[in-house]
């Protein structure tokens, strides 16, 4: 019987082969295990959420994010790794704070009070947080343009922006830039509440007389200037009206000082323009404004011939009254152009120049 029993192991093994399974031997089936859970503890777990207000989270991992995890130009990615329920969301990349190994700044979309949320991060532990409807105290409100106001906060009353807290903006924030504890409270114990990236929010403003705008957030204008007072826009077209009060009104912040009148406010003048290289050119106003102003405004480059070319403005180049505008395409080199600003945000009379 032996000899049989030889044969036929011999020949189911042939079979097995033959029919194309694969079969693995204990060992194998160990380091696959293992490598797995290797590969599985290499990933950041939550151990801690804070709800610092309706729109921000602070969480804590049990080790710091991945450089990859934390970069703003892999946002979309980075928001498939936060699994929340009930239609939350993140709206910008987590922040890690100054002194701290890691425990983030989480901006979110609004929360609803008392709901019972939950988050994991990248299919890991889920853990729970209850939701609410904390608002951020604002100061004041005031217009600066025909189309623009600001909020704006100040330390002396508790509240600091985010940039002012994180690793990120640490060098260039300077003497901004301070530590807060985990309960976000500085070397004196002041606590801080915290207004965390205003990316994609928008403010309510309705006039007396009937008007009623949602505002948008005029991106990285929130810690322009040193100053904590974050800009927002009236939809493209809208202008205010002078002499009408309007009063501003948001899910996210209490503004105390909450009314305006407006005021007729003149374009900002273009001085002049210079070529940088045949993609970017550089403006120049006839005085520093103050603030940052050409934040999220165009440029039509008209040509000789009369074909166009449109430039944006580049995020946060503004230093004193220049601005770096880049081309939405090419600029032909030798070429002389004519600043027309798109809408009236300024004016530039026949300033010219010409494409390196």
């Amino acid at each position: 019987m032996k000899p049989r029993k030889k044969i036929l192991t011999a020949a189911l093994a042939f079979s097995v082969i033959a029919a194309g399974v694969v079969t693995y031997n204990q060992s194998d089936y160990v380091n696959a295990e293992k490598s797995a859970q290797q590969q599985q503890q290499k990933e950041a777990r939550i151990t801690n959420i804070d709800v610092l207000n309706t729109m921000t989270l602070q969480v804590t991992f049990n080790k710091p994010l991945a450089a990859e995890d934390v970069n703003p130009s892999n946002l979309e990615n980075i928001k498939k790794h936060f699994s929340f329920n009930h239609d939350l969301s993140i709206v910008n990349v987590p922040q890690l704070k100054i002194g701290a190994k890691s425990t983030y700044i989480v901006p979110v979309t609004m929360q609803k009070e008392g709901i019972p949320y939950t988050l994991s991060y990248k299919g890991e532990r889920t853990k729970k947080f209850k939701g609410s409807d904390k608002k951020i105290n604002i100061r004041d409100t005031r217009q600066v343009t025909d189309d623009t106001f600001e909020i704006e906060s100040f330390r002396e009353d508790g509240v600091t922006d985010y940039a002012n807290i994180i690793e990120a903006y640490r060098s260039n924030r300077g003497e901004q830039s301070f530590e807060l504890d985990r309960q976000n409270r500085d070397e004196n114990g002041i606590q801080y509440e915290i207004i965390s990236s205003l990316r994609d929010r928008v403010i309510t403003v309705k006039g007396d007389n009937g008007d009623t705008f949602t505002a948008n957030y005029v991106p990285f204008t929130q810690g322009a200037d040193m100053r904590q007072a974050p800009k927002f826009r009236l939809p493209a077209g809208e202008t205010f009206y002078p002499g009408v009060t309007y009063t501003v009104t948001s899910e996210w912040a209490d503004v105390k000082n909450a009314t305006f009148k407006a005021a007729d406010f003149e374009p900002l003048n273009i001085q002049s323009a210079n070529a940088i290289d045949n993609k970017s050119l550089e403006i120049t106003l006839n005085a520093d404004p103050g603030m940052e102003l050409f934040a999220g405004r165009s440029l039509q480059l008209k040509a000789e011939d009369g074909s166009t070319v449109d430039a944006q403005y580049r995020f946060s180049s503004r230093k004193g009254a220049v601005g770096i505008f880049d081309v939405k395409g090419t600029l032909t080199s030798g070429e002389t152009y004519t600043i027309v600003p798109l809408t009236d945000w300024a004016e530039a009379y026949n300033v010219t120049f010409t494409a390196k």
